[in-house]
């Protein structure tokens, strides 16, 4: 598909299937591209970057083919979060515990895409906690912390012969997902009546994403396929049986000012390469693929959001 046709025949949305969809450019990947540190195949994609008008949500179509992205998990190996009380307090660990105990009926929680329980360690044995988890080597680090593994994907996990939780914790993943309202739903059949899900997630409607659209650090990746805001998770929430009770917006990782100071003279090298590049000036190979890349330091922590869909 060339650029005439992404403008001229945007995809329907993948929330609610609004064929108002504009097309913003093409995304702009970090190169080398990878996932969870392995290389992946980008062979056969001409993606675009959309936006949809009706529901706010954005998207990478077509995406990268999801049996490639979990061959990349699968292999993945290393980079493990610990939990240490530096880690807790940067991931606001606090916070996110304090908001299930508040909204969820009870403290039996799933952890949809748990990696290495590092967030279950945190919540401690006062917690019946489980996760699903495709990446091998993490779901094992994560069983033994006394996470109780159910299946590397939601769909490997058999609603009916599983006793219901209470709450659902979904950090980072929905970017992830390709058919998300067919997520939450089967996410929300695990939850008992009155059980709630707490999503973390990018939040598009934040200052610089807004400035920076698809060369946002947290477009960069190539398994970030979606993007979400109040609206969007709203609309997929109602699609799934789930309600938004709460939402608020947050800082996934906490930096110090020297951090943010670094990251923004990061992004005055990166826009030097990207001037030298247009103008034609011979750059190396690495210097290259950083001039054809996004911005690549997020300056403004607070541009996630935590949301918590209740079912109904």
């Amino acid at each position: 598909m060339n650029r005439a046709s992404h403008k001229s025949a945007g995809p329907a949305c993948r929330v609610c299937g609004s064929a108002d969809t504009r097309y913003l450019g093409p995304p702009a990947y970090r190169l080398s591209a990878h996932v969870a540190g392995v290389p992946v195949d980008l062979a056969g994609l001409d993606p675009g970057h959309y936006r949809c008008a009706a529901c706010g949500y954005s998207f990478v179509a077509p995406p990268v083919p999801q049996e490639r992205l979990l061959d990349c998990y699968r292999r993945a190996a290393g980079g493990h979060w610990d939990t240490s009380a530096d880690v807790a307090g940067a991931r606001n660990y606090p916070h996110k515990r304090d908001l299930l105990v508040r909204h969820a009926p009870g403290r039996r929680v799933l952890d949809f895409g748990c990696y290495d329980g590092g967030f279950l360690a945190f919540l401690g044995d006062g917690w019946d906690r489980a996760g699903i988890e495709p990446a091998t080597e993490a779901a094992a680090v994560a069983a033994s912390r006394g996470v109780r593994i159910l299946g590397p994907t939601v769909e490997s996990v058999d609603a009916t012969a599983t006793e219901p939780f209470d709450a659902v914790v979904v950090f980072d993943v929905m970017e992830h997902l390709t058919r998300p309202v067919e997520t939450l739903a089967a996410l929300g059949r695990l939850l008992r009546p009155g059980g709630v899900m707490l999503v973390e997630t990018g939040n598009s409607d934040s200052w610089p994403w807004r400035r920076q659209r698809q060369r946002y650090p947290y477009c960069g990746l190539v398994e970030h396929v979606g993007f979400w805001n109040k609206s969007s998770i709203a609309e997929a929430g109602r699609r799934a049986g789930l309600e938004l009770t709460h939402f608020e917006e947050s800082v996934h990782t906490a930096a110090s000012a020297p951090q943010r100071l670094r990251n923004g003279l990061h992004n005055v090298a990166y826009r030097g390469l990207r001037l030298a590049h247009a103008a034609g000036l011979q750059l190396g190979a690495r210097a290259r693929d950083v001039a054809m890349g996004p911005f690549p330091r997020t300056v403004q922590p607070r541009d996630h959001f935590l949301a918590v869909l209740k079912r109904v």
